[in-house]
């Protein structure tokens, strides 16, 4: 009964150990990547032509800046509107940021785009075009990514998982 019980013990450490280095624990296994990505709205006031709203990352590693830049869809182009990060991964319009007429304008044609900076991809790490949401009027959508970006990150981060 005692040979029974320490072999017992013995299978439960080994099949213990099994599952913790096929999971990518314990020092092997290899690293994987996660692609960084984002997605948030705006919503203007067409009264006061003022727009609110924010911006969720993930996997985004040492952001430095974001901004609604003016620029159709594979265009680069000016920041319109700085973004505030209120906490990590958190991209907040600045209180009362208002926009002209042309603006407005260009923001209802699709002309805006989401961009978020980082330390090795100054030019932009992801970027999403503002669409207009199809069952809320005055609210514009974006989802942002590597694919999307202009030009093309030489360097996109993301994070790394599992082994060492």
């Amino acid at each position: 009964m005692k040979i029974l019980k320490k072999w017992s013990v013995v299978l439960t450490l080994l099949t213990a150990v099994m599952l913790v280095v096929s999971c990518g624990g314990g020092g092997g296994g290899s690293a994987t990547s996660t692609a960084p990505s984002g997605s948030g709205s705006v919503t203007l006031d067409p009264v006061t032509k003022i727009i609110s709203g924010s911006f969720t990352t993930t996997n985004v590693v040492n952001a430095t800046l974001a901004h609604i830049h003016d620029g159709n869809i594979g265009v680069a182009g000016p920041v319109v509107v700085p973004l505030q990060q209120s906490s990590a991964g958190i991209w907040t319009v600045p209180a009362n940021s208002v926009l002209t007429d042309a603006q407005i304008a260009r923001l209802q044609a699709g002309g805006y785009y989401v961009n978020v900076h980082t330390a090795l991809n100054p030019a932009g790490e992801i970027r999403g075009q503002l669409n207009p949401d199809s069952s809320t009027a005055n609210k514009f959508n974006a989802s942002l990514n590597l694919a999307q970006e202009v030009p093309t990150p030489t360097n996109p981060v993301g994070t790394s998982m599992g082994g060492y």
